[in-house]
């Protein structure tokens, strides 16, 4: 919904709670704290969020929760290359490896789609069909997003759209359906249910169809998975000065959720699933 100082009272109070009755050091306490992390990220407060998963990654080092200490490693590499810190990036993502083990082939893997985005950004087109071929894994794993565009700025497009852009009361979303090819390319997306995004579903469209996943091994003929995405777009709940209500405020944002396994989505997957499946030419 957009209400930030809700949002952050209550992962904090997520912690504090499980920090009492669980204790500081406990697994979950901790994994709670990664989440506290995460969130902190959305909200902006970069700061915050590193220090979290600096503190996360001490504790479950010393707690000899490995699995979560990398994590937490990787998080601080992949905020670094959010921050365009590309040397810090490598090492933390060099770290995460380490405190996982060798034998970790997904830390391996998340260090090397880390890379490549790096590798990306210095100019190397190749990069991605370099690790799209290294990458290959079975049809039945979830998809691994390899590299994703940017969505457009969306406060560029025509600000008229709404009455008042910076003290709008709406939430606009758009449901999008798309396939992910046995190569890893998707293709087919189309928006299958929208709330006033109009002019903005070109933009997202576009961002699917050019995003790369991990190739798979499918069946012959096989259209590849399925996928629902949602992208909401709202902007913030702030109260401006001279009033106690709280309003929206500020440039509108993009939020993307992965809506495929919900039960909402699941009649549609079926049926998009089996149209193709009755019309392998289609």
């Amino acid at each position: 919904m957009g209400d930030t100082n809700l949002w952050r009272w209550s992962a904090l109070n997520n912690v504090q709670v499980l920090r009492r009755y669980a204790g500081e050091n406990n697994i979950a306490t901790l994994g709670q704290e990664l989440s506290l992390g995460d969130n902190m990220v959305v909200l902006g407060d970069t700061s915050v969020a590193d220090k979290t998963y600096l503190t996360v990654q001490r504790k479950a080092v010393e707690g000899g929760f490995s699995e979560l200490a990398a994590g937490a490693a990787f998080r601080r590499a992949w905020l670094a290359l959010f921050l365009e810190h590309n040397r810090e990036a490598e090492q933390f993502a060099d770290e995460a490896v380490t405190l996982a083990g060798a034998n970790n082939r997904q830390m391996v893997e998340l260090r090397d789609i880390l890379r490549t985005r790096i590798a990306i950004r210095r100019g190397d087109a190749g990069a991605v069909d370099t690790l799209a071929t290294r990458l290959r894994q079975s049809a039945t794993d979830a998809p691994t997003l390899i590299f994703a565009p940017p969505v457009e700025d969306i406060n560029r497009i025509d600000i008229n759209f709404v009455a008042d852009a910076w003290h709008d009361s709406k939430i606009r979303y758009a449901d999008v359906g798309y396939w992910i090819r046995p190569d890893g390319r998707t293709s087919g997306a189309e928006v299958l249910r929208t709330s006033g995004l109009g002019q903005w579903a070109p933009g997202i469209l576009r961002q699917v169809t050019e995003r790369r996943y991990a190739p798979f091994d499918g069946e012959p003929g096989s259209p590849g998975n399925y996928r629902i995405d949602r992208f909401t777009v709202r902007s913030t709940l702030g109260t401006p000065t001279g009033t106690r209500i709280a309003q929206r405020m500020g440039k509108l944002t993009v939020h993307i959720v992965d809506l495929t396994e919900t039960d909402a989505m699941t009649a549609e997957h079926r049926q998009q699933s089996s149209k193709v499946l009755a019309n392998p030419n289609s």
